[in-house]
């Protein structure tokens, strides 16, 4: 039975596979938003006690036959998760647009929903892969690597989960990449 030979552009082993890592922002910017709602409410109902702010802070207001109660507190609230929402999605489309994969051949970069774009970075053009971690993502363990390659190109990863080990881990493999040799053939 005959070997079978790699298909020609076949990748790799995978090494790695990743998208930004958002979840923590999830819950980061939820309790954000509730302290915010807790403590802006807490205002609106002192304040509404004095008595200027009895008027600007009303207990209830009638429309029609609808009675709302604290519309004023109830407008923060919402007010304060719409926005905690849109952040949500954004986040969600950040992480949707991009996902990575680093295999012994090389690292593949996609990004895009639709309009998708796929980079790839062979090892033979790798020049190095830099670490940012300002402090408000080295508190939640997150990072934004950047892989340089020879032609001044440079490629960003989003918000890896241990980026540190990541890191490495392309150094590693794109570094050092992995060559086949065959040995000649029967005479």
């Amino acid at each position: 039975m005959a070997k079978k030979e790699p298909l020609i552009g076949g990748k790799g082993k995978q090494v790695w596979t990743g998208r930004p890592s958002v979840s923590v922002f999830y819950v980061l910017y939820g309790i954000i938003s509730l302290v915010v709602i807790v403590v802006l409410v807490g205002l609106e109902f002192l304040a509404g006690d004095t008595g200027v702010g009895k008027v600007i802070f009303p207990k209830s207001i009638v429309l029609s036959a609808l009675r709302i109660p604290y519309p004023v507190e109830v407008g923060t609230a919402i007010l304060v998760i719409i926005v905690y929402l849109a952040k949500v999605g954004q986040l969600a489309l950040l992480r949707a647009r991009h996902k990575y994969e680093l295999r012994e051949d090389g690292l593949y970069v996609d990004s895009g929903i639709l309009n998708l774009q796929n980079t790839f970075v062979a090892p033979m053009a790798f020049s190095d892969a830099r670490l940012e971690m300002p402090v408000s993502l080295r508190l939640l363990r997150r990072g934004n690597i950047i892989v340089d390659s020879n032609d001044n190109r440079h490629f960003r990863l989003l918000l890896i989960e241990n980026p540190m080990t990541v890191q490495d881990l392309i150094r590693r493999t794109l570094g050092h990449p992995v060559v086949r040799v065959e040995s000649p053939g029967p005479p």
